[in-house]
Parts: structure tokens; sequence; C-alpha cells
């Protein structure tokens, strides 16, 4: 790419609005916690696209279209099955229940369920979680400017860091979120031409479609039923995709439980995760459907296996040297939003579910605010290690699931109990995490050293989920039998199962078009 003058404007612009950003969003920030999290603070529409910016942006992106590239038409189910059936669920149940509860955070949740050590544990290992997909999004840019730029990662990390420092450290959580929307507008500008320019080329929708191979097209019919040693079959994908992984990541995950626990009014909150499942619906025919045909266009051998480069290699072949630099500026800034988001909830999840509660838990604000801001700079610096780790795997995507697969789906498990028998496993918790936890770890450590053979990482990813989390489940009912747990206290279980009745009829309509959509688009790539 040769840089321009107006190319170079555009860019100061761009790094100027994130400055501004940083800027007015801290004059925002009346306490540690508005910092950190922003609850009950802020509209639902800035929600809803800050969830939707957060889960289709530039890493979603380069990973859903470096699947498609990969798997072909399958992948569309990390967006379809990995997330609408969970989408629902969060939105008329979980979180009701979170919003009923009070709870600022999935950790404060956490805390009351089980007790502060489970808490503890909780919070350690979801920090651990994030700053691992921090370190995912900062490869991810790393890799992007080794494509157009030719720049080595080092680079990359010293223009990335000291922009995604500055207006975190000033704006908080607010920064993240408008940020967020800010990057998403230029993603958008980046990749939405893509599919169109393959329809026009291959003469239309119908020549485009046919030109796709069978084996690519179908979504479901080259699966096997039940079989670890083919790349996905589909008793990992239905359990370990839709089930844990899917209901662990959209009900667990600090970073959209962020946001949607931001919002002002209770009434609002189901709306967060329906805008979001809208989003994927269409969002998995725009990426994923140019991923799928890029090794018609680029050529078999022209990536190399390296599916990452899918999208960049697809916009050096069709745009122009302008439109390139936009579409180039847009990914970057979602990368580095992807990066940022992670590095926030980094920092909230170790001053609120370390710090304050274990380590100094009687001081003032204003001292908060300022570990706030040196734990931000801390996790900056300790993202570019994860990001160093991140670079070894050919798909980030993968990487992403084996880090969701080893830390969520146990957690899951936790709040699943929670919410459906509140009180009943009390002293259960945090044993029950562990075993999922060690499970988990374990799975993963024998596939690595070639003890345990799959298909492909994506399906040791599928079954070490499902073990996570039966085993998590099984070993906090065990725990929780063996400690005599606490007693059921009031009516919390009743309550657990009413959050439906807060919903109004414009939530429901909107989530039966999105199953009707669903089902559709299932039905067509069968």
């Amino acid at each position: 790419m040769v840089w321009k003058p107006i190319h170079l404007v555009i860019a100061a612009l761009y790094f100027a609005g994130l400055i501004l950003v940083g800027v007015f969003s801290g004059r925002r920030n009346r306490d540690s916690n508005q910092y950190l999290n922003a609850t009950a603070a802020m509209s639902p529409w800035i929600c809803s696209l800050a969830c939707i910016a957060a889960n289709c942006g530039s890493l979603d992106v380069v990973a859903m279209m470096a699947l498609g590239a990969q798997y072909g038409m399958t992948a569309c189910h990390f967006y379809w099955i990995g997330a609408i059936p969970a989408l629902l669920v969060v939105a008329f149940w979980l979180l009701p229940a979170y919003k009923r509860s009070g709870a600022p955070t999935i950790f404060d949740y956490i805390g009351k369920q089980y007790g502060e050590q489970t808490r503890l544990l909780v919070a350690l290992c979801m920090a651990a979680m994030m700053m691992l997909i921090a370190g995912v999004g900062l490869s991810a840019f790393a890799q992007l400017l080794a494509v157009f730029l030719g720049w080595s990662f080092l680079t990359a990390v010293l223009v990335a860091a000291p922009v995604v420092l500055f207006y975190t450290w000033t704006g908080g959580f607010r920064a993240t979120v408008y940020s967020e929307l800010l990057h998403f507008s230029l993603v958008l500008a980046a990749v939405a031409p893509l599919l169109f320019l393959m329809v026009a080329e291959k003469g239309g929708p119908s020549n485009f479609l046919a030109a796709i191979p069978a084996d690519r097209f179908h979504a479901w019919q080259n699966l096997p039923i039940a079989s670890p040693h083919a790349a996905m079959d589909r008793v990992g994908l239905v359990f370990g995709l839709g089930l844990v992984l899917s209901f662990s990541y959209w009900g667990t995950d600090f970073v959209q439980m962020q946001r949607a626990l931001a919002v002002r009014r209770k009434e609002d909150a189901p709306f967060i995760p329906l805008s979001v499942a809208a989003a994927k619906l269409i969002f998995a025919m725009l990426i994923v459907l140019p991923g799928v045909a890029a090794p018609l266009v680029l050529g078999t051998g022209a990536l190399g296996g390296n599916w990452n480069g899918t999208l960049p290699a697809l916009m050096l072949h069709y745009y122009d040297p302008l439109w390139l630099v936009i579409g180039f500026m847009g990914l970057a800034a979602s990368l580095v939003s992807t990066f940022s988001n992670n590095i926030a909830g980094f920092t909230s999840a170790w001053v609120q579910g370390v710090y304050q509660r274990w380590i100094y838990s009687s001081a003032s604000d204003k001292h908060y605010m300022r570990v706030s801001r040196l734990t931000n700079a801390a996790a900056v610096l300790l993202s570019v290690g994860a990001a160093s780790f991140a670079l070894h795997f050919h798909s980030l995507m993968e990487y992403i699931q084996l880090v969701l697969s080893t830390f969520n789906a146990p957690l899951f498990a936790l709040v699943l109990l929670a919410v459906a028998l509140p009180g009943r496993v009390y002293r259960g918790g945090g044993a029950g995490f562990l075993t999922g936890l060690a499970f988990s770890i374990v799975h993963q450590v024998l596939v690595a050293a070639g003890l345990l053979h799959y298909g492909s990482q994506m399906a040791a990813n599928f079954y070490g989920a499902i073990l996570g989390f039966c085993t998590a489940l099984a070993g906090t009912a065990i725990a929780a039998k063996a400690m005599a747990a606490r007693k059921e206290t009031g009516d919390g279980q009743a309550r657990s199962w009413e959050g439906w009745k807060g919903v109004g009829w414009p939530a429901f309509a909107g989530g039966a078009c999105i199953c009707g959509l669903f089902l559709v688009f299932n039905w067509i790539f069968w």
C-alpha cells in the first residue's frame, strides 16, 4: 500500500477522534463503578449498538471469513446455532435474573449465589481469559499490518498500545463503548462491498451460489453424526457449540454482560441480546459467503494454510487504492476496539473482583480510580505477551474457542445452577468450577501432546467444552451434597423462572421473527 497525503489526513482524524472520545467520556465518570462499568447509566440503543459492534467487529469478521474459507458454509453455525438460541434464552431468562439481582457485574452475581471465595476464583479466571482474548485482538492487528504494510509485530504493538492506553485510561468503560460505534461504521465500510463485488463478478446471486462446490455449500449434510476424528460432527456442533460454548459465552461473558447491564431501565435489557441475534443472522451471510468463495477467487494455494489472511487477500484483490486504505483502517480500528474492550474488562474484573474485595476493601473511591488506571496500564503490557502466544495459531477462531471452552464452559455450569436452583448448591460452586476447569485444561494438554486425536482443533474445542461443562455440573452437585449445601430460601426459585413476565410484547415479536429466520436459513443451506 502507498500512503498519500489524503490517507494520512484520514488516519490523523481517526486518532484525534479516539482521543476526544476518551476525554469527553472521562468527564461523565462520577465514581469508580461508573468508570469501570457505567452500570444502569446508558441508553438502550447505545448499548445495543455497542454489543453488535463488539460481536460483529473486525476480529469476528477476520475469524469468520477465515472459517468460511476453511470449512465452507458450516462456518455459519458459529453465528447461527452458536448464537441465536443462546441469545433468546439470555433475553428472556438469564439477563432478567441478572438485572433483578441488582448485581453490577457477573462476578457479583456469582458472589451472591456461591459466596466470596468462589467469586474470587471466577474473577481471577475470567481476568486471565480476557487477557488471552485481548491478545487475540492485538495479534490480529499485527497480522493485518504485516499483510498491508509489511510492519513487524513490535511496530504494530507500539502503534496500538499507546492509543488504547490513552482513551481507556481517561474514559474507562464509556470510552470503549463510544469508540466501538466509530469503529463499527468503519468495519461496515471495509467489508460490506466484498460480497457485492464477488456476486457482480459472477453475474448475479444465482450464478454466485451455483459456483460454490456442493461440499462447501451445505451446512449440515456433509457432517457425520458422531465422529470426533472428522473436522466437525453433529454431536460436537450441536452440544459442544450450540449448547455449551454458545450458552456459556452469551450467558456469562463479562464484556457482553457489561454492556447489557449498563442499560438504564431493566425493561429494555432484553432488546440488547435480541438486537445482537438479528445482527448475527445478517452478518453470517455478509462475511461467511465471501470466505466460502475465497478459494475459488484466489486459488486454493494462495493462502498457504494461513486462513487468517483470507480477508486481507480478498481486499487486496478487489479494492482500488483509495477504498483499500479505508477498508484497512476500518479493520485495524475495530481490532484495536476488541483489544480495548478486553483491557477494560480485565481492569474491572481485577479491581472489583479481586483488589477491592480481597486486598484493600476500605479505601476511598479516589484510590480505586487510581488503581483502576494503573491496572489498565498493566493490562496493556500483559496483553503483548498474550498476543505473542496467539500468533502460533493459524485460525484465530479456533484459538478463541479453545480459550472459551476452557474457562467459560465450567462457569456456565455454575450460572445455570444458580438461576435454575438458587441457593441449593451454595457451597459446591468453587469445587465444581475447579473440577470443570481442571478437566478442560488436562483435555487440551493431552490434545496438544498428541495423546488425544481429533479431526481438527475445533472438534477438540467442542468436545472439551462438553467435558468441562459436565464435570463442573457433577463436581458442584457432589461437593454441595458432601458439604451440606444451603437450602433454598424464600421464593428465589419462582422468581428465577419468571423473568419473561416483565418483557413486553415487542420483544416477544422480535424473538419470534428471529426464530423464523433462523429456521429458514438452516433449511436453505441444509
